[in-house]
């Protein structure tokens, strides 16, 4: 799934919409932990990726990230996404980031700015 530099991201329409990743040795952080920019990388691009699925086009505004627990290193984590309001102009999501064994990792809340005219 990993390659050096980069993270390989699997999408799933089939449960709602989800984003997911397996990231290794180099996401590691100084404890031996993946780094909490990866957890927040994967829900950026959960994102992104659910905004062109709609159909919609936009750019993050705000989001605010909290972290509940490490993910591990070589262990699958996966960001699913809530929409929780959506207008014309701004949507805002909750994208939760979760183990393989359904263990809450980190969530964000995300606020999308639409640049399209729906």
């Amino acid at each position: 799934m990993l390659e050096p530099g980069m993270i390989l991201f699997e999408q799933d329409e089939t449960n709602g919409f989800r984003v997911s990743c397996t990231p290794s040795e180099f996401s590691r952080n100084i404890n031996g932990t993946v780094h909490g920019g990866v957890l927040m990388l994967l829900c950026e691009e959960a994102i992104a990726r659910y905004i062109l699925w709609i159909g919609r086009k936009g750019a993050a505004s705000e989001a605010h990230i909290h972290y509940y627990r490490p993910a591990m290193l070589n262990e699958r984590i996966t960001a699913q996404i809530t929409e929780r309001k959506v207008g014309k102009k701004l949507g805002i999501y909750l994208i939760e980031v979760r183990n393989d064994k359904g263990v809450l990792l980190a969530d964000t809340v995300t606020t999308i700015f639409f640049t399209d005219q729906q």
